[in-house]
């Protein structure tokens, strides 16, 4: 055999790992070509998501704290209609708790199970306090009754309210942890 055809026979494997590898490559920066565009517009809606259910709570409870001194300041008559400026602060804290919903919604769908698993007792509290869906348009108050200064009902009010409270504030360093790459635990 003449040396040019055994010098070809000992480079073809190398030639052929050398291709195997460039194709790889290829395909690699390929797909990070792909999904690093569509990871970070992810990322950018997730954070978006966490930050409107951090703010749709906020703003929940103080919508609920206007309502509840509303109620504590109208007449106790157990017969007569509920004043008016009580119903507009009634009516404003249930436009706060569907924003909420909506927000909670996005936090289970963009994940992950751990800050949707936030999400949920954050819903869970806010609906003990401030009530359920009947219909699509009407809502049943839960915590707001005539009598509220039954120790029944503070006792399951500020139950629903530290529960509130704990998952609102492990909101935040959750999402910072998911976000900036670190364990959700």
């Amino acid at each position: 055999m003449e040396s040019e055809v055994i010098a070809a026979l000992i480079a073809t494997p190398a030639v052929l790992v050398t291709a195997a590898a460039a194709w790889l490559a290829g395909r690699a920066q390929s797909r990070g070509a792909y999904h690093g565009p569509v990871d970070a517009t992810r990322r950018t809606v997730q954070r978006e998501a966490y930050a409107d259910l951090y703010r749709s709570a906020r703003q929940f409870i103080n919508a609920w704290e206007k309502a509840e001194l509303a109620v504590e300041r109208a007449p106790s008559n157990h017969q007569g209609p509920m004043p008016q400026d009580v119903l507009q602060e009634l009516r404003e804290m249930y436009d706060a708790l569907d924003a909420l919903e909506h927000a909670v919604d996005m936090v289970r769908l963009e994940g992950p199970d751990s800050l949707a698993q936030i999400a949920d007792r954050i819903w869970e509290s806010t609906t003990q306090l401030g009530g359920y869906r009947l219909t699509p348009t009407v809502r049943a108050g839960a915590l707001f009754r005539r009598n509220i200064t039954s120790p029944e009902l503070n006792a399951r009010r500020n139950n629903a309210m530290g529960q509130f409270v704990d998952a609102h504030q492990e909101l935040l360093p959750a999402a910072r942890r998911y976000l900036n790459g670190g364990p959700t635990q």
